[in-house]
């Protein structure tokens, strides 16, 4: 899970297929040597979350110059994100602001279903509806390739669900949900059920915490408590956004024709527009005073706990049996995140351990198709012959599909003929 990078090669040219890392405790990098990365031809990032892109900049440090072919918001997105990353960066850099300067500078725009040709092979962008401006790559080659990046199949606040009448004879696919059991809530039932735990939090006077990644989710939960509030169903409070998540939504706001007819007509046709509600707010005080000083909703990075201001608001609130912390996000093996949601209420910031005597819920409201909807993605792939099953801890999915087709559950630095 984590640090996606798969390349395509035919010994003449070659093309990667998103360059991410791994965050957690120990920082993980894709398992390509320095030496080869010169060989590489043309990247295509699907999105811009770290684990999709965090190692392009260490591609450009290494005097590397592949193609990076993107859709506008990844584009807009990455470069927020990587230059955050930058400055975060411990022990040994990877890489410097240059780097990701020189990157974004070269990096060319794709649309989607736009045919692109390139050094390596021809491909073309589709929607993959993860989040914004995300894209699956359907490469011409081998009969078709098609590798889905992050995907969700679920038409959510903002975005539609991801393109599905393609037609491939391989397929690389996301597990992030892959076991029986991953099934998702719909996102009415899920942010009902984040609107109650919300309101009895703020009944009792407390704070709610919301721990997002800047990028979808946060966009996500804001419209929908955004929508709660104006409706009357979530008792009125003030919504404080943190991090990088502001950024993130004046990004989505510039990239609004990428959204779906909803939103489009909500800019277009009236002055309602869903990106800039008075219910959301900033704080003022570098002490943060404004937002502690009454109960309010706290919707902050980073989503697995492993840094950012959301570790502040623990610190400060975390010891009030009256506060919230919601978990909204999928918590990946190792972070601090998946260790309080599994009963561990220590959390270490910096030197210092911290009891977390807060109550603790979980709302699942992801970016990802579950396990029944990547069932159906998969199946409606036309002329499919051969399925990759990747980035997931656990997957039932191989027993469900090997009656139909070859599957094959690749390894680290494995190699497959297509």
């Amino acid at each position: 899970m984590g640090r996606s990078c798969v390349v395509l090669d035919d010994r003449r040219k070659s093309m990667m297929l998103d360059c991410g890392i791994k965050l957690g405790d120990q920082v993980e990098l894709p398992l390509i040597d320095d030496s080869e990365l010169k060989r590489i031809n043309d990247i295509v990032v699907s999105h811009a979350h770290l684990d999709h892109c965090g190692y392009l900049p260490h591609v450009y440090s290494k005097s590397a110059r592949p193609k990076i072919h993107v859709t506008k918001p990844t584009r807009d997105l990455m470069g927020v994100l990587l230059a955050d990353y930058n400055k975060l960066q411990k022990g040994r850099k990877l890489f410097g602001q240059k780097d990701v300067d020189d990157l974004m500078k070269d990096a060319k725009i794709v649309e989607y279903a736009q045919q692109v040709k390139t050094q390596s092979f021809p491909f073309a962008f589709y929607n993959a509806g993860h989040i914004m401006g995300s894209a699956m790559t359907h490469v011409e080659s081998g009969g078709g390739i098609l590798y889905t990046g992050d995907i969700s199949s679920r038409k959510t606040r903002i975005l539609d669900g991801c393109r599905k009448d393609l037609r491939a004879e391989t397929l690389l696919t996301e597990t992030t949900y892959g076991r029986k059991g991953d099934v998702l809530p719909s996102m009415k039932e899920a942010s009902g059920g984040l609107a109650k735990i919300i309101n009895e939090t703020l009944d009792k006077g407390g704070h709610v915490v919301i721990p997002s990644f800047a990028v979808g989710r946060a966009q996500e939960i804001l419209m929908a408590l955004d929508d709660y509030m104006r409706s009357g169903a979530l008792a009125p409070s003030k919504i404080f956004i943190e991090g990088m998540i502001g950024k993130a939504m004046r990004i989505y706001r510039h990239n609004a024709i990428y959204a779906n007819d909803d939103i489009k007509r909500r800019i277009l046709m009236s002055e309602d527009d869903p990106f800039k509600s008075p219910n959301f707010h900033y704080s003022r005080s570098k002490t943060k005073e404004d937002v502690l000083a009454e109960p309010s909703i706290i919707v902050s990075t980073s989503g697995m706990l492993t840094g950012g201001p959301v570790l502040f608001y623990l610190e400060k609130l975390g010891q009030d049996p009256k506060n919230t912390l919601i978990f909204v996000g999928y918590q990946a093996e190792g972070t601090p995140g998946k260790r309080v949601l599994e009963g561990d209420r220590k959390i270490r910031m910096g030197d210092r351990e911290v009891e977390l005597k807060m109550r603790v819920e979980r709302i699942k409201i992801s970016g990802h198709a579950d396990y029944n909807e990547l069932l159906q993605f998969i199946k409606g792939i036309k002329g499919l012959k051969r399925v990759f099953l990747m980035h997931g801890e656990k997957s039932d999915l191989k027993e469900e599909l090997e009656k139909k087709y070859e599957i094959v559950v690749p390894r680290l630095l494995e190699t497959y003929g297509v």
